[in-house]
């Protein structure tokens, strides 16, 4: 349950509920319609066209009231569609990507019914309280507030929409025949129309059990509590197909905050004090939650827009709405993880040939000047991101590789849409960050997350018991190992003095020969010590004593923890004490001048 001490105070006073109408049963021309729907769109389109009018703009607004006319199925296609950053213009993209549900809520007594077919228990056996007007409503489901029974925490019941599921289901066939003739007229071939389908059917079927988002949440309220961000608590005992019951989080929506900052900025100040929010944290925290979604829990939110981001009081987060969850397979995910080390190191050449490496067919082409160009383009990437004044746009991650989407298609070369469901994440997310920390360096960042993920390795890695009992019986032996070198090596020093007094001729050459490997021995040790000083310094006191290409040498080096440097460097130490101690006697008068002497 969400801490009182979280909860900020109120931003927004009031707000609008959905209007509610009758819900009907799908038309048996919903085919037609459909198909009308498009001919109507395609003819404004080739009449733009021919008027010389079709401006990005245009086309925007004209698919954009389509697909918003349409609803349901049709707002997740535009959705879909907006992550083709590469095939269609940003203007377009953006449109679509801001696409709305504008749905009307339906009446109780179909809330009711789904209640008494989900619950084990009446309603009132339930909950204390139950809203019966919905708060938010889309196509499809809408949301009430209730309060429970067994622990009187307040919920947020969402309720799927009654004849949604046979309506997304014909709309789906409807859409599968599109790619099929899109497919065999060879329609536009780099959208890949197979992945585009599965990519729907896959989305539109998670979205309509809620099931699944029940489980998306439990899984993510753990993950994410390490990150410091808060998931609602779900209530399985209550969740079915077409009810979902969570925690209700009382916060201030992103969208609302971002609203202010244009219309009443003062306001928003005033309640950013008052609740010690500071714009830069909320900024960075969720920039390096999202990269630890995506490469160590390999679980992510893929709809990170303002209305599913929570402030919080002290600069806390919190994250709602889990419809949309995304996951890698792991060769992609390997490969995506070195393409990301890479552009940190900014070694962009091993960057552009990583990222060819990620699209699902390369074409039998010459690569070397899409490998140019992508070089190219992360070079001048890298150099903005360290500019201030450049604006958030032209550096923010989204930008950048919705870009390089955009040059593969240029060359014919397919992107992935797992590719493009990180990339919509990072450009929903870019709407905040764009509020939030507009002066954001994303290289510099994505080297303190990475920095960040290795040293909670090695953490993990110490906290495991069969590693913490290796690493504890190393350093619990390293004073008899220390022990052991000193008395083997005084041991070969006595040898070697009672040798000489024997081998009076050789002595001379074995002491000399002695004492060079010795002295070349310390000059290595020294320089591994002096290594491992240089590495700490990097590490744990100041990286930026160093020249910038030393600081890329040093950070090619895995993070080590601050108790491992106590015996890596007091173990050298040692050992560079111990050879300049048998430096030093191999050179003494007794051994060299024996022969002499005697």
């Amino acid at each position: 349950m969400l801490r009182k001490k979280w909860i900020p105070t109120r931003l927004v006073d009031k707000r609008s509920r959905p209007t509610i109408r009758e819900v009907r049963k799908p038309s048996k021309l919903r085919p037609l319609i459909l198909t009308m729907a498009i001919c109507r769109g395609l003819l404004v389109y080739a009449w733009l066209r021919l008027t010389k009018r079709a401006t990005p703009k245009r086309l925007a607004a004209l698919t954009r009231s389509i697909l918003e006319g349409l609803g349901g199925l049709w707002v997740k296609i535009g959705q879909l569609l907006s992550m083709r950053r590469d095939l269609f213009s940003d203007e377009f993209c953006d449109a679509l990507a801001a696409l709305q549900d504008h749905a009307t809520g339906f009446p109780f007594h179909h809330t009711q019914r789904i209640l008494d077919e989900e619950l084990d228990d009446p309603i009132e056996h339930v909950f204390t309280e139950f809203d019966e007007e919905p708060f938010a409503a889309a196509s499809i489901g809408q949301i009430y507030r209730a309060r429970l029974r067994q622990n009187g925490m307040l919920v947020a019941v969402k309720i799927r929409r009654p004849t949604v599921a046979g309506l997304v289901a014909g709309d789906i066939r409807f859409v599968w025949w599109i790619s099929r003739i899109a497919l065999l007229f060879n329609l536009l071939p780099s959208f890949r129309w197979d992945d585009f389908y599965w990519e729907l059917d896959r989305t539109l079927s998670e979205e309509l059990d809620y099931r699944y988002e029940a489980n998306y949440i439990r899984r993510m309220r753990k993950s994410l509590k390490a990150h410091g961000i808060y998931v609602p608590k779900v209530f399985p005992r209550f969740c079915g197909e077409q009810m979902l019951v969570m925690e209700f989080v009382t916060g201030v929506l992103m969208s609302d905050v971002l609203r202010l900052d244009h219309t009443d900025p003062a306001r928003l100040a005033d309640w950013m004090a008052d609740n010690n929010v500071d714009r830069k944290k909320v900024g960075k925290r969720l920039t390096m939650s999202l990269n630890r979604q995506i490469f160590e829990d390999n679980l992510f939110h893929g709809d990170l827009h303002p209305g599913n981001i929570v402030l919080l009081r002290d600069s806390r987060i919190a994250l709602i709405d889990f419809g949309s969850v995304g996951w890698l397979d792991k060769d992609f995910l390997d490969r995506y993880d070195d393409f990301l080390k890479a552009m940190a190191l900014k070694e962009y050449g091993k960057a552009a040939d990583l990222f060819l490496l990620l699209s699902p067919e390369l074409p039998d082409i010459d690569l070397e000047p899409v490998r140019r160009d992508l070089k190219r383009f992360m070079r001048s990437w890298a150099h903005n991101a360290e500019i201030k004044s450049i604006p958030f746009s032209k550096k923010s991650i989204g930008f950048g590789y919705s870009q390089i989407a955009k040059i593969m298609a240029i060359h014919r070369i397919p992107t992935a849409w797992a590719f493009l469901r990180i990339n919509r994440a990072e450009i929903t997310l870019d709407t905040s960050l764009r509020e939030l920390f507009p002066q954001m360096d994303y290289f510099k960042t994505l080297d303190q997350y990475l920095r960040k993920r290795e040293l909670r390795r090695i953490r993990s890695e110490l906290q495991d018991e069969e590693v913490l009992q290796r690493a504890v019986s190393i350093i619990t032996r390293t004073p008899q190992l220390v022990e052991g070198l000193l008395e083997q090596s005084g041991f070969e020093l006595e040898w070697m003095r009672r040798r000489a007094r024997v081998f009076q001729g050789a002595q001379t050459k074995l002491s000399f020969i002695g004492s060079l490997i010795s002295s070349f021995v310390f000059i290595i040790a020294s320089g591994v010590l002096a290594a491992q000083v240089a590495l700490y310094t990097y590490q744990r006191v100041d990286p930026n004593i160093y020249s910038d290409d030393m600081q890329a040498i040093l950070a090619q080096v895995p993070v080590v923890p601050y108790e491992l440097w106590i015996y890596v460097i007091g173990f050298w130490a040692l050992a560079c004490v111990q050879i300049l101690r048998v430096f030093r006697r191999l050179r003494q008068p007794d051994i060299s001048n024996a022969a002499g002497n005697r």
